[in-house]
């Protein structure tokens, strides 16, 4: 059987027959200068493993493991990353672990590499049983950008658990958290610019002084925030707190910014440069999705607006697909691509459960849907990379197809999730590949991007329960370049659930048993 890691790494030769004593309590970590958070972090991760094993089962006695953490040369065996990443300098991820008795070596050439290598080393730690194997891994992701976007507005997250939520990237060695900061049921990040904007949050706001801390903290973890204000679209919030963005009438009812009123151009420019200045990383996330009911004109107009305002800013744009209708992107921008092949929207069962007056909305859904299939392409002859985020197998919010194993569980499960998706099973939200989802397209792919939007979330434990265990396999379809099998993905992973319990991710899906 296959060591417990997961994403899979891209060359392992570990000697199950020739170990090393490791007891988390008695660890010696050398570091330099340059790895002090990495070094933190590990040994973090070290203490929480002696605290869970205090009932005895660590190894005990005998001279401390060695951990040397170091800065050095790429191994030349994984190949050089693939895509587009995060920050204003791509990090070379590439490393090696080497485990002899009595010592680990951790080398690459980045703070990001290294700490790849310790959650490497962590995940052994968490199934070794007090010995680890002796031998060498060699690792690298397969593409640059690897990340989740969370919905914070819908269910308003707080700091501590968007905290847990860039752990469990870190453990996954995702490296981009996109924040979902503005919608039309509020705007969650303080606003300087526009502070009628704060009454509309549905929760706590996120100060900047809080999103400085997030930041601080997920960079510490190898992890990049991206802020993303959502324009012109998804606006509902706005508008009510500022009526003069619309001209009263189809706009105020939809909820979008409209271009042509008088204070449109400098709300957008203000607030995107806001947004802008928050984010320490290359982008910034200008939404542009489901401009529901807006004239392509207009549309144009107001995406034009927001990339000129990033682009000032200093910062290259990342946009939801329809973004790439208005034309606005430069090379350097980034097209997120997130209606699957198998979305649609059957119109008269949308209408059946709805009043009359609101038929023409979905009827504008339907064609904003129908335009689809050609983004990618327009994408690829723009010469734009594509961030893949099919809602066909990276949506996470999806309800899940098999049954849970216990009653609390089924019940979670007929409540949580958006009922417009079709329910999968876990292997089907696993079989796919980076490639599959652009067939026939010859286009640039910057990376992965799972989402998770809340409309059913209620609690951290229903986020927990939607994100676990299908976040982990979206994170080995990003990292990993062998095309890995459901049985031994699922095999591998099955021993991470005892640390979910105990890191506050106890109420991960857990499918009934099959025969």
């Amino acid at each position: 059987m296959r060591a417990a890691l997961v994403p899979w790494p891209h060359a392992v030769a570990l000697d199950d027959t020739t170990t090393t004593l490791l007891d988390p309590a008695h660890v010696a970590i050398e570091a330099e200068t340059p790895l002090t958070d990495a070094r933190t972090w590990l040994a973090d991760e070290l203490t929480r493993l002696t605290a869970t094993r205090a009932n005895g089962e660590g190894a005990g006695g005998g001279a401390p493991l060695r951990v040397v953490l170091r800065i050095g040369s790429a191994p030349d065996d994984v190949p050089v990353v693939g895509g587009i990443g995060p920050g204003e300098v791509a990090a070379d991820e590439r490393h090696t672990v080497t485990i002899v008795p009595g010592e680990v070596t951790i080398i690459g050439p980045s703070p990001q590499a290294v700490l790849r290598g310790a959650a490497t080393l962590v995940q052994l730690a968490e199934s070794a049983a007090g010995r680890l194997p002796v031998g060498r891994i060699a690792d690298g992701p397969a593409l640059a950008w690897r990340g989740l976007m969370l919905d914070v507005v819908r269910h308003p997250f707080g700091v501590e658990e968007i905290r847990r939520v860039i752990d469990l990237l870190t453990r996954y060695k995702l490296n981009v958290l996109h924040l979902h900061l503005t919608d039309s049921d509020g705007w969650r990040l303080q606003s300087a610019s526009r502070p009628g904007l704060d009454a509309t949050s549905p929760g706590d706001l996120i100060t900047r002084p809080d999103l400085d801390a997030l930041t601080a903290y997920a960079e510490a973890r190898g992890v990049t925030i991206l802020p993303e204000v959502d324009l012109p679209g998804h606006s509902l919030a706005a508008v009510r707190a500022y009526p003069q963005l619309t001209d009263g009438g189809a706009a105020a009812r939809l909820g979008y910014v409209d271009p042509a009123a008088p204070e449109s151009e400098a709300f957008i420019e203000e607030t995107v440069t806001e947004f802008a200045h928050a984010s320490t990383g290359r982008f910034v996330h200008v939404g542009g999705d489901e401009p529901v009911g807006m004239p392509a004109a207009a549309y144009t107009r107001a995406v034009t607006s927001a990339v000129r305002a990033a682009h000032d800013a200093g910062r290259r744009v990342v946009a939801w697909q329809e973004a790439v209708r208005a034309d606005a992107l430069a090379p350097g921008d980034v097209v997120q691509l997130w209606i699957g092949a198998e979305t649609s929207i059957d119109a008269d069962a949308k209408k059946a459960g709805l009043p009359e007056y609101a038929h023409p909305f979905i009827d504008r859904m339907v064609e904003l849907f129908a335009l689809a299939p050609s983004d990618g392409p327009a994408a690829a002859a723009a010469g734009l990379p594509v961030l893949l985020s099919s809602s066909d197998v990276l949506y996470l919010d999806r309800p899940y197809a098999e049954p849970a194993e216990d009653a609390e569980g089924e019940a979670r499960r007929a409540r949580a999730g958006f009922r417009d998706y079709p329910p999968k099973t876990l292997r089907e939200m696993f079989d796919w590949t980076p490639e599959s989802l652009v067939a026939g397209l010859d286009v640039v792919i910057a990376g992965v991007e799972a989402a998770i939007w809340s409309e059913t979330i209620t609690d951290f434990d229903d986020l927990a329960f939607l994100l676990l265990p299908r976040l982990p396999a979206a994170a080995e379809r990003a990292w990993t370049r062998e095309r890995t099998g459901w049985e031994d993905h699922r095999a591998r992973l099955a021993p991470h659930a005892e640390t979910w319990r105990t890191t506050g991710w106890g109420a991960a899906f857990r499918p009934a048993a099959t025969r």
